[in-house]
């Protein structure tokens, strides 16, 4: 299976997680509901909670290979993730 990189934007901060997948879209373990305590310091508990990691569409980056990006909105602001094929 391959390996995916996924990289979590919010409120300024960056986060990585990783997760040999099938696919990149339906694993939502792998950046959504395993995010460690203090990894993205804008993301409270509270809001932890509201998180609808299904939310949003993945789109292709435009000139990338394997990679995809999509946006939930999480207390009035972007969550941005992106996704990238690490291995195959």
């Amino acid at each position: 299976m391959p390996l995916y990189t996924y990289i979590l934007g919010f409120r300024g901060s960056l986060y990585a997680a990783q997760g040999r997948h099938s696919n990149f879209k339906g694993f939502v373990s792998s950046w959504a509901t395993d995010i460690p305590d203090g990894a993205l310091p804008g993301l409270t508990p509270a809001l932890k909670k509201e998180l609808q990691p299904y939310a949003g569409v993945w789109e292709e980056v435009p000139n990338r290979t394997h990679v995809w990006r999509k946006t939930v909105k999480l207390g009035g602001e972007d969550l941005v993730v992106i996704a990238v094929q690490t291995e195959s």
